[in-house]
């Protein structure tokens, strides 16, 4: 019975891709407002920043997934809109003739 909740889990991995990007821009938006107060050290600023950057790279490794998934669903319904229209035209024209 305990793997079944393991089974519903891959249908919340996706969900969490979601919390992951929300938290790794929070994370990212706390970073600047630190760096944006000052008053830190050299190295502690230094560390902060490249933190950022971490967290900048990932927050834009998931926005550019997500926007290929983006691309590629907008093709496949372009795809899938362009057959309906010449299944209809010929539909059309031959009821007209």
């Amino acid at each position: 019975m305990a793997e079944s909740p393991k089974d519903q889990t891959p249908d919340s991995t996706s969900k969490p891709a979601a919390k992951t990007f929300e938290n790794s821009f929070s994370e990212l938006e706390d970073v600047v407002r630190k760096l944006e107060t000052g008053g830190l050290s050299l190295d502690e600023a230094t560390k902060l920043f490249e933190s950022g950057m971490k967290l900048a790279s990932k927050c834009n490794e998931i926005l550019s997934s997500s926007e290929l998934k983006i691309t590629r669903l907008q093709a496949n319904f372009a795809e899938q809109m362009n057959l309906v229209p010449d299944d209809g035209e010929d539909i059309d024209d031959d009821g007209d003739a």
